[in-house]
């Protein structure tokens, strides 16, 4: 049989034959793992993605997704490298991702947040290495796998639960738009607008918030819009700078209540819900994404198998009834 499945020779056409018949009744593959262990071949995948502190460490999460599928494939030769970006420099993209392209991985995971950096970083990357997008995605470009949320329909569901608390008649909902912007969060709002139109007819207002300005810079400037509209009745934050929005809210006594819905169960987005500052948050299920993200590679790359194109996650709703318990 060994010199069957290795064309070695030296056995009779008819013997040929008939392995091979039972090979292929037997479905058998061979064992590409077992082959790479035998050689000592280490997989070095790395990692392109924001620095796990900005976004109001959001960025945490993913990463520790990512730390424990290295873990749980150390004995299987995986090894991760990191190279993180500025979220808020389209240039350091681009240089960071050539420094990543110098080490030769073997493939490699990647945030694509910053859409501009990350077309011209594809320029440069070799077309057989497989890439696999969490978080985001680039139109046109077709990875090994992308593995996120529908942005769509997670607006159309934070939409529902808008409508569900605010209705027509009673104020004005503000959506807040991060920049820079990147296409899961022009996802978000389209779902959002969308919803907002079909189902209830909600008063809606786009706000463009910088993602990289301090709490103090994000209150100065939401109180400003509402010295402008007075009915504000809900705020819709597409990423995880929920907490500046509710601190904001939070720290002027006399406001009425507005129905402050956002994303990600980080701290201090936790911290806020508990105490209703914030009524609900909608997790991408982002620790999963990256664990995701490294098992994809892994399954392509190490073991030789197909990977489906897209991995989407859950759309969880977070209130403070279930806060304690949720698990990404």
């Amino acid at each position: 049989m060994d010199r069957v499945l290795h064309n070695r020779g030296r056995v009779h056409p008819e013997t040929e034959k008939k392995v091979r018949r039972v090979l292929k009744e037997l479905n058998y593959r061979t064992n590409i793992f077992a082959k790479h262990l035998k050689m000592g071949r280490v997989f070095n995948f790395s990692v392109l993605m924001p620095r796990p502190q900005q976004d109001s460490y959001y960025w945490l999460l993913p990463y520790r997704g990512i730390q424990k599928a290295q873990e749980e494939l150390q004995s299987h030769k995986v090894r991760v490298n990191f190279f993180f970006f500025d979220r808020y420099d389209e240039k350091s993209v681009l240089n960071t991702g050539r420094r990543l392209l110098r080490t030769n991985p073997d493939g490699v995971l990647a945030a694509p947040v910053l859409p501009e950096g990350f077309n011209r970083f594809m320029a440069d990357l070799p077309s057989e290495l497989p890439l696999v997008f969490f978080d985001s995605y680039l139109p046109g470009v077709k990875p090994l796998a992308f593995i996120g949320q529908d942005a769509v329909r997670s607006g159309l569901l934070a939409s529902r639960l808008m409508c569900q608390t605010v209705h027509r008649g009673d104020g004005l909902v503000a959506v807040i738009k991060i920049l820079p912007e990147d296409y899961h969060i022009a996802g978000r709002i389209e779902g959002f607008l969308q919803g907002s139109r079909d189902w209830s007819g909600l008063r809606t207002e786009t706000l463009d918030l910088v993602g990289s300005w301090t709490a103090a810079e994000t209150a100065r400037y939401l109180e400003a819009f509402y010295r402008k509209h007075r009915d504000l009745a809900g705020i819709f934050v597409t990423n995880a700078m929920t907490h500046k929005v509710a601190e904001w809210w939070k720290g002027n006594s006399g406001k009425d209540k507005i129905i402050l819905i956002g994303y990600d169960p980080i701290p201090k987005n936790v911290a806020l819900l508990k105490v209703g500052a914030i009524d609900f948050l909608i997790s991408q299920q982002s620790e999963r994404q990256g664990y995701e993200g490294i098992y994809a590679l892994f399954r392509r790359v190490v073991l030789g198998e197909e990977v489906r194109n897209k991995i989407m996650t859950q759309i969880d709703i977070i209130t403070a009834d279930n806060v304690d318990y949720y698990q990404s």
